[in-house]
């Protein structure tokens, strides 16, 4: 009943009890709470009993929920046209700052489900938990991930035949990465965590991997009579975050590259060519400017004139495309073979260490109060020394942290999870508002 969209895992709605409720000066009809290192306003008057829905920023919610609850500004598209809300019509969830605070996310109660879905109230109710999370529920939509989409020519389209020799378990995505605050439970004081910085540019991944040949008319007359013909060879196949781009550096035609060229398969004949092994993969982000001088992110060139990679996964596929990774200590020494930086690391030991680098002992009994907690104060809070996120970049001064990847070192694949600057959130948002695009957020799948 309850689904989540594999493109919006991150942009999920959450069944959540209301947080302690902590006074504005200067609001006194609104109150703040914090969800997930998140910071919302919320009515003063909000009953602490009831269950609540909370939206992070940059999602999308259905318009028939926005309507149903009259919560657009356009009271034209609300279902009371003498109620007017705040969302505007494209439904996304902006990250606003007000009075001091930065708002990334939006909360209102669960039963505001019962006027889009009338019978779940009667239905459903005792099944929602504090925790459950969907982007739908009994295939009627929700919210998802916020995009401005890019189109699609159409010689795009007529030219994608072009990669189907490409298994797409040969070439993989990387997987999505989930927010730390919400996964504390999986997580355990003697895991050893790697912290790295979250860096904006944009995702590249780059493989040695098994492509279908393309058969000769000889070939092809042997194979139809059984003979045994060599159908799969190595190639290099760059792509970007979703798209592949190219094979052996030869990129494919009909691709819209966002940029004004392809910008992922002239990095990876720069820093790849001839390097990597049969199998082999190697995830990375690619900062500062293309190779015109344009920044491949709006505002976070990091003071570079051409392009910089930095690894963070490296992994190998093997024949039946089945895929591990190195670990985090073999990815950096791969990495150095490679002539290659790794994302810049802040801290690599147990998450108990982790957590007594930041608070002194006699404060240390705050770990009774869950771990998210002690991590929402060591990331956010001024209370515990210099909070490690609204911080200046440490690859420039001039722009905000984006923030901290945490990585756990797991068979066959690592869990990795996020946390991002409010302040960044907050530009991210200012960004689309300035319709200012983004390329990981905007290209089309």
């Amino acid at each position: 009943m309850l689904k989540i969209y594999e493109d919006s895992i991150n942009y999920t709605c959450q069944v959540i009890k209301l947080p302690n409720k902590v006074e504005v000066p200067g609001l006194n009809n609104l109150c703040k709470v914090s969800v997930f290192g998140n910071d919302c306003l919320i009515g003063v008057d909000s009953d602490p009993e009831e269950l609540y829905l909370f939206f992070p920023a940059e999602c999308k919610i259905d318009s028939k929920f926005l309507s149903a609850n009259n919560l657009y500004r356009h009271s034209e598209l609300n279902q009371d046209k003498t109620q007017k809300g705040f969302f505007e019509d494209n439904g996304r969830v902006r990250s606003v700052k007000f009075k001091g605070v930065i708002s990334t996310g939006f909360i209102i109660p669960l039963t505001s489900l019962v006027k889009v879905i009338p019978t779940i109230w009667s239905d459903e109710k005792s099944t929602f938990k504090v925790g459950d999370e969907f982007n739908s529920i009994a295939n009627i939509n929700i919210c998802s991930k916020y995009y401005k989409k890019l189109p699609s020519t159409p010689q795009e389209k007529r030219e994608r035949k072009t990669e189907d020799f490409i298994d797409g378990k040969m070439a993989p995505q990387h997987f999505d990465t989930s927010h730390l605050l919400k996964n504390c439970n999986n997580l355990n004081l003697d895991d050893y965590i790697a912290v790295t910085y979250k860096l904006h540019g944009t995702s590249a991944r780059y493989f040695n991997t098994l492509v279908k040949r393309k058969l000769s008319l000889l070939e092809r007359l042997c194979k139809f009579i059984g003979v045994k013909v060599q159908t799969e060879e190595y190639k290099v196949i760059c792509g970007s975050r979703k798209v592949l781009k190219s094979m052996n550096f030869e990129t494919f035609e009909g691709k819209n590259h966002y940029y004004s060229e392809d910008l992922w398969s002239k990095v990876g004949k720069e820093y790849f060519e001839g390097k990597l092994n049969h199998g082999e993969a190697v995830y990375a982000e690619v900062i500062g400017r293309d190779y015109t001088g344009a920044a491949i992110q709006h505002g976070y060139t990091y003071r570079l004139d051409k392009p910089k990679v930095y690894i963070y996964r490296i992994s190998n596929i093997n024949s039946q495309g089945i895929e591990v990774d190195l670990s985090y200590s073999q990815m950096k020494e791969r990495a150095i073979q490679l002539g290659l930086d790794i994302c810049p690391e802040y801290f690599y030991g147990k998450l108990v260490d982790f957590i007594a680098k930041h608070i002194s002992f006699p404060e240390r009994t705050s770990l009774e109060y869950g771990l998210e907690a002690v991590l929402n104060k060591i990331f956010f809070e001024n209370g515990y020394k210099t909070p490690l996120l609204e911080q200046p970049s440490i690859l420039d001064c001039s722009v905000i942290e984006e923030g901290f990847c945490i990585r756990i070192d797991k068979y066959p694949k690592p869990n990795i999870y996020k946390i991002k600057s409010k302040l960044f959130l907050s530009y991210e948002t200012g960004q689309k508002d300035k319709e200012i695009t983004n390329i990981e957020d905007d290209q089309s799948t």
